[in-house]
């Protein structure tokens, strides 16, 4: 085996090692193994495997990721409808407009600050303080 071949199959191993072990967010073509790639053929007087070119051809090509596009929830101070088929929705203490024809209308209500929401009793609106 040549130290070309040895090479591209060590780099292959490493690099197969790499991309299973991160979480792309993309959709990728499925990776090929080194070891599938590498078909063996036998020379005539049966003393040599001369791996094919496959994996060279593999590696030499560009690599096509795909991109889905998603349309995630516009945050907003406040809600307005932008067609006819847009509802609002409150869960969990917040607005959403949900459109089913035009997902790029969604849109969500900014979330009140903690501080803002406090409720004050008459311990904390006396003008003494009690300690």
């Amino acid at each position: 085996m040549s130290f070309t071949s040895k090479l591209l199959q060590n780099t292959t191993r490493l690099w197969n090692g790499i991309n299973a072990s991160r979480g792309f967010h993309v959709l990728m073509r499925p990776t090929v193994n080194a070891t599938t790639t590498t078909t063996p053929v036998h020379n005539t007087t049966g003393q040599q495997l001369v791996p094919s070119t496959n994996l060279v051809s593999s590696l030499l090509a560009p690599f096509n990721a795909y991109v889905q596009q998603v349309a995630g929830f516009k945050v907003k101070g406040r809600l307005k409808r932008r067609c006819k088929d847009c509802y609002i929705v409150v869960r969990q203490e917040r607005g959403y407009v949900i459109c089913p024809t035009h997902p790029r209308h969604k849109q969500m209500s900014m979330k009140k600050r903690d501080y803002k929401s406090w409720i004050l009793t008459h311990a904390t609106q006396s003008k003494e303080r009690g300690y």
